[in-house]
């Protein structure tokens, strides 16, 4: 059976401005602090660190598979982390992208969906690795976690096309130049026919939350997906 959780910026040990439930290596906090709250992350689910996935997002579309033979300390460069294998938990960091956690009860997939990687399909391909496992999409139940909100998250008028030639549900209007990633998200998991769950929470509203658009240096909270 798959269990979710998605974290927020509280209950760990980092300092401003990382305070401090930060679960990134990759944002100047001090390395023994994300290591103990990697440690925290682990015993609130339940298994060893070593059992617990990361993974480098570059704001692509790329899969990668997570198996017997992998190495949690190497974090592959891909914004998307499937597996199989049981007592195996996926993360992705988030701090305004929008966390999508896909579960079945033989497969999870932990899915970083930023404005590009919404365009890009990230979205797509890991439901395709799913559907290439044997697993069909009524079987696949989704849940969005917090992200940043369409109001929030205004963009340049070139990457508002961008966004919106692909998938319209993620326009506002070009005077406004608001995407919204989760909007997007959600018409594409209707369009393929895949329930799923909604936070409304804004991570730039909610301070509770770590939010880039708001802070530029922050940390990162996460989704967690583990069977």
């Amino acid at each position: 059976m798959a269990h979710t959780l998605f974290t927020d910026r509280s209950g760990g040990v980092s300092t401003a401005p990382f305070d401090s439930f930060n679960l990134a290596a990759h944002v100047g906090d001090n390395p023994e602090s994300v290591e103990n709250n990697r440690r925290i992350l682990a015993e609130r689910i339940g298994l060893p660190v070593n059992s617990i996935y990361f993974m480098n997002q570059v704001h692509g579309r790329d899969v990668a598979i997570i198996g017997s033979d992998s190495n949690h300390l190497t974090s592959p460069s891909v914004d998307a982390l499937f597996t199989t294998k049981p007592g195996t938990a996926l993360v992705t960091l988030i701090a305004d992208c929008t966390p999508l956690l896909l579960t079945s009860n033989r497969a999870i997939a932990a899915v970083h969906v930023g404005r590009k990687g919404l365009v890009a399909g990230v979205f797509q391909a890991a439901l395709a690795i799913f559907n290439e496992h044997g697993i069909s999409n009524h079987e696949i139940k989704a849940e969005i976690g917090p992200s940043i909100c369409k109001t929030c998250y205004q963009v340049d008028l070139e990457s508002y096309r961008e966004v919106v030639a692909k998938i319209p549900e993620a326009g506002s209007s070009e005077s406004l130049r608001c995407v919204d990633v989760s909007g997007g998200l959600q018409h594409l998991l209707k369009e393929f026919g895949i329930s799923f769950t909604l936070s409304q929470e804004c991570v730039a509203h909610d301070e509770g939350f770590f939010s880039y658009r708001r802070d530029v240096t922050t940390g990162r909270q996460a989704g967690v997906v583990w069977l």
